[in-house]
């Protein structure tokens, strides 16, 4: 019998079984019929964690409908008449099916099997869980191990074949199968049909190449101890179409609207230095965002906290697009702070909701000094700036030269650019003047020279840690921070990496992505992560102005 999805527990537990119905087809000793016990076993805690799990889902689901009834009652229904049709047929293979097949073949009444005699010749383990005025879905969990009549066949064959039972069970699957594939197809869920397991309609054979039925496949000449096994991951497959159908019936609350379970303000500025006079530019946006619903800003300069500020001096932007390109030229020097909040109407209520942030950067002078800004550090392949000034020498008298390397004049008075060779490691500056008429040294300065540092590479701000789907998606790519690096105009370009993960057990990777952006495949990879899986983005390369290509730091991040 195909199924749908099994995890790794329910495939060993399948692979156990068709191993010990072989063993017994060649007649091996009945010691390992209490084999079957520990696959029955397995298979019977394998079903009660699925049926945990659905409950569990139905009461997230309840409460969605109870938060939403407009928006969920459609689905909310529909899982509901799910939930009575599976527990029909579960209630049919326990109560019409498991448990004659178990009085026939024993030679015992269900009132010997309910209330024994002998509590440590029970046959069932769990008798609370038979109780149907308790739970709503009935389930008997038979001690393989205490039934005698285990071995047998012949009352199972006449009671599954020649009474018919095993065919009114595969009509029953056939119908709750198609009744599933519909009310899926109902919601707009189409071509399914291949992901729902119970298939009963394959071509089966004996030995000699007779075709059977479906029925005699798996009932014809087996006995009681495989038949309860088979039963019980019948019911496994039912359970797990059930929580399968009811998930995508969830999946479609949301489809049709804009609605995300959590909203982020977001602010990147362009940049968090700035020179006096210069623009500050930054983007302010929320991280998950439908671009058809505009949005409000409200900002303003000088606070921490938007709920104090002067209405005075509150500023109003809109969207465009999803966000808000904020400008303004500060003024004052030093560090500098904004806040305000984003206001968005619900979709669903219409009410306006604010968001807030706030944000920091500081403004300084434009002036570069020698030695204790720049750590007497040239990189190669830089411009280097450098400032050079004398109490009571003017400007244009002072003359700086290089032991190692190339120095021009700059914008401004005093301001020189040096570009030093990539093969020296070390190169002085030293500055003279003509002074009454002669040249005297003013100084010397000694400076090492290094390779500009590599970026870290960084997805949301990260470069490992927790973050969330909707956030690591709205990021968009792998981006190279320089950190504090002094010259923040040089900018590193990621050529390509690769993405890797663990589904199941299995190592997962993509190809090589070209550039540093999200593609197709990794967004796939992104949004079919689960909580707390690791996304492992790896061999990032990336290159500078000077034309080498680096190999970047992984970046580890974990789906909270």
């Amino acid at each position: 019998m195909a199924g749908g999805k099994e995890t790794p527990r329910q495939k060993m537990i399948s692979m156990m079984y068709l191993v010990l119905t072989a063993l017994l087809a060649l007649n091996v000793s009945v010691d390992i019929l209490d084999a079957f016990a520990i696959v029955n076993d397995g298979l019977e805690s394998s079903n009660a964690s699925v049926d945990k799990k659905i409950k569990d889902y139905y009461t997230t689901f309840e409460q969605q409908y109870d938060k939403q009834p407009d928006k969920v009652g459609e689905y909310w229904s529909k899982a509901q008449e799910i939930r009575t049709k599976t527990d029909e047929i579960i209630n049919y293979i326990e109560t019409e099916i498991k448990v004659p097949l178990v009085e026939v073949t024993e030679g015992i009444t269900l009132e010997e099997i309910l209330n024994p005699k002998d509590t440590e010749a029970a046959l069932l383990r769990n008798k609370e869980k038979t109780d149907a005025s308790k739970n709503r879905r009935v389930s008997y969990e038979f001690n393989l191990k205490n039934i005698s009549a285990k071995d047998k066949y012949d009352a199972p064959t006449n009671f599954m074949i020649n009474e018919n039972h095993g065919t009114e069970l595969r009509e029953k699957l056939e119908e709750y199968r198609q009744y599933i594939i519909t009310t899926l197809q109902s919601s707009g869920i189409h071509n399914y049909s291949e992901k729902v397991g119970l298939r009963t309609d394959g071509d089966y054979y004996d030995a000699n190449n007779n075709k059977l039925s479906w029925e005699q496949k798996n009932f014809y000449h087996v006995i009681l101890a495989a038949d309860i096994a088979i039963l019980n991951k019948i019911i496994g497959e039912i359970q797990t179409t059930e929580f399968d159908a009811v998930s995508e019936l969830f999946k479609r609350i949301g489809a049709a609207d804009y609605k995300f379970n959590a909203l982020e303000a977001r602010v990147i500025p362009k940049s968090t230095y700035i020179m006096t006079g210069q623009e500050y530019e930054a983007d302010i946006f929320i991280a998950a965002y439908d671009t058809t619903n505009k949005f409000d800003v409200k900002y303003a300069k000088g606070i921490k906290d938007f709920s104090k500020a002067n209405a005075n001096a509150v500023q109003k932007m809109s969207s465009k697009d999803g966000v808000v390109n904020l400008k303004f030229i500060p003024t004052g020097e030093g560090e500098q702070t904004y806040a305000g909040i984003i206001e968005m109407k619900d979709p669903e209520t219409g009410e306006v909701v604010p968001y807030p942030f706030q944000s920091s950067y500081t403004v300084a002078p434009p002036s570069v000094t020698v030695a204790p800004t720049q750590m007497m550090i040239f990189y190669q392949g830089l411009k280097n700036p450098i400032s050079v000034s004398a109490p009571g020498v003017s400007n244009d008298k002072i003359e700086v030269t290089i032991t190692k390397g190339k120095i021009e004049k700059g914008s401004q008075p005093g301001l020189y650019m040096v570009e030093v060779p990539s093969n020296e490691k070390n190169t002085t500056i030293t500055a003279t003047a003509i002074m009454d008429g002669k040249k005297v040294v003013l100084g010397s300065y000694d400076f090492r020279i290094k390779r500009v540092p590599n970026p870290e590479a960084k997805i949301a701000g990260r470069s490992s840690g927790k973050v969330a789907k909707d956030e690591l998606q709205a990021s968009g790519g792998i981006i190279p921070d320089m950190g504090d690096f002094e010259f923040g105009d040089y900018q590193y370009n990621i050529i390509s990496y690769t993405l890797a993960t663990i589904v199941g057990g299995d190592y997962k990777t993509s190809g090589t992505i070209r550039g540093g952006r999200f593609n197709q495949e990794v967004n796939d990879m992104i949004r079919s992560a689960k909580h707390g899986q690791k996304l492992f983005f790896e061999n990032i390369q990336a290159k500078g102005p000077d034309g080498v290509t680096r190999t970047l730091n992984p970046i580890n991040i974990e789906i909270k």
